[in-house]
């Protein structure tokens, strides 16, 4: 088996969903202005590109016809660079990256993209729900179908989670996140983009079209305090989770270039780092939160990987209770934790969450000169994903 090294990554900046600077930007722009920069980033031709795998939470309408393929195209690659689109909601990013990988590892590609994109704005509020429900599986297990703000309640609740603890982290998600800014951590990672957005006025209602340059993450609070987030109402009467500690909905694009890693090194090209391993966790659909912990044990006993050998834990912030339960179940020092913040301040567009996970993390390796670092999102259904990454 060959190694597997990440050559190259880039995102776009996390817009707020209809409000923000990419409430106009179709998928496929989103997708072919990342792998471009992706591309030109590694320093490789667009046409050694063997295969271009996306992942995409809401594969229909503006990220829908294998929005992969279609982005590929747009990007000018040729048509000689095929495409997928891979959707495992919040799991679809890593999983797109386990696709390249491995193909990358068996000696069936020698270069390949993984990337994620999503705009909940063009599609989460426009679904097709013509058959969505089976009622059949709905009777035997409706949770199935449950909304994720459901799945964190119960989960917070059933694990002994409180809403003061949730709201405790966030504060100090949102000053890590605030801490990265100022150190220029996530400029670095970011290629602007200019767009069209509508724009409506709030008193009078009408909308406009506007021409905007998006450079930076729309999402961040650093005013956020604890006294804030506790006067918030909660979603569900009686429930836990609330807007401040849930991750916002959000557009935004990211991708990486993977390269047999003894191809990267005979070219001189600069290496983030190495995928090492990748790994599947599953649970009953209602506590969709808690499937990380199953998927990194999973993948530290297949990698022969302890807890000590970790530099770095990057846990999902889908929710605060997401992080909170993980983090106590993994036993993962914060110090070594979501060290940047995470989605619930900056944003998470399902299908791109993934990767800008896998391309953050190695660069604050190498920022720390640390060697290893685990990954793990949670993902609708009850599953989870997990990476292991080098420098």
């Amino acid at each position: 088996m060959k190694d597997v090294a990440v050559v190259s990554y880039c995102r776009t900046a996390i817009a707020k969903a209809q409000r923000g600077a990419l409430n106009q930007t179709h998928g496929i722009a989103m997708a072919a202005h990342v792998m471009k920069e992706a591309v030109a980033r590694a320093k490789i031709e667009a046409g050694e590109i063997e295969d271009v795998v996306l992942g995409c939470g809401l594969p229909e309408g503006a990220t829908g016809h294998n929005v992969a393929r279609s982005a590929a195209l747009f990007a000018g690659f040729g048509v000689g660079v095929p495409g997928v689109t891979v959707n495992r909601y919040c799991g679809s990013g890593l999983t797109a990256a386990s696709y390249v990988a491995n193909a990358i590892a068996r000696g069936e590609i020698a270069c390949g993209i993984a990337g994620g994109v999503e705009s909940i704005s063009l599609v989460q509020f426009n679904l097709n729900f013509n058959g969505f429900f089976y009622e059949p599986l709905q009777q035997i297990m409706p949770a199935v179908w449950w909304t994720m703000n459901q799945t964190a309640d119960l989960v917070a609740e059933k694990y002994g989670i409180s809403r003061q603890a949730l709201d405790e982290y966030v504060v100090m998600s949102q000053k890590r996140v605030t801490e990265a800014n100022a150190a220029g951590k996530y400029a670095e990672e970011i290629i602007p983009i200019a767009t069209q957005m509508k724009v409506t006025d709030k008193a009078t209602g009408a909308s406009s079209v506007v021409a905007v340059t998006l450079d930076r993450d729309e999402g961040p609070r650093p005013d956020t305090t604890l006294e804030k987030l506790s006067a918030l109402k909660p979603v569900y009467e009686g429930g836990t989770t609330t807007a401040g500690n849930a991750s916002q909905l959000s557009d935004g694009a990211a991708a990486v270039v993977m390269m047999d890693a003894d191809l990267a090194a005979k070219r001189g090209l600069s290496i983030l780092g190495y995928w090492r391993g990748f790994a599947l966790g599953s649970v009953a659909p209602e506590e969709m939160s808690i499937a990380i912990t199953p998927a990194i044990r999973k993948l530290m006993k297949l990698n022969a990987v302890n807890a000590d050998d970790v530099d770095l834990w990057e846990l999902h912030e889908a929710y605060a209770v997401t992080t909170l339960y993980n983090q106590r179940e993994l036993q993962t020092p914060w110090e070594r934790t979501n060290v940047n913040g995470g989605a619930i301040a900056l944003g998470h567009p399902y299908g791109m969450s993934g990767i800008r996970y896998l391309g953050s993390t190695l660069l604050e390796l190498g920022r720390r000169n640390a060697k290893r670092a685990i990954v793990g999102v949670c993902t609708a259904g009850g599953m989870a994903t997990a990476a292991l990454l080098e420098r």
